[in-house]
């Protein structure tokens, strides 16, 4: 299976978290069947952080989130969990 970081087109603070402690960081991916997600960390004082997933759909340049099968919008998870969570939108057909 190919590499998730070659679907990154986004990775930095999260701009929308700015108020928030912690210094999150927000990643988002795009894959070719104009599908993605945002992955939001959720950084944890002395553990591991968890990600919260948001699943996009792609329209041009702009995404809107949107509803799979599989995903639960705004559940946390570890890395390893979200991985999958990416897996599962990346083998969603083309919409």
């Amino acid at each position: 299976m190919e590499d998730l970081e070659a679907f990154l087109v986004d990775d930095g603070y999260c701009q929308a978290c700015l108020d928030l402690q912690g210094g999150r960081v927000q990643k988002v991916y795009r894959f070719p069947n104009s599908y993605g997600a945002s992955l939001i960390s959720s950084p944890r004082l002395g553990s591991t952080p968890t990600w919260t997933i948001m699943a996009l759909r792609f329209l041009d340049d702009g995404y809107e989130p949107t509803d799979v099968p599989g995903v639960v919008n705004g559940s946390t998870s570890d890395w390893t969990a979200s991985q999958e969570k990416l897996r599962a939108i990346w083998r969603l057909p083309h919409f």
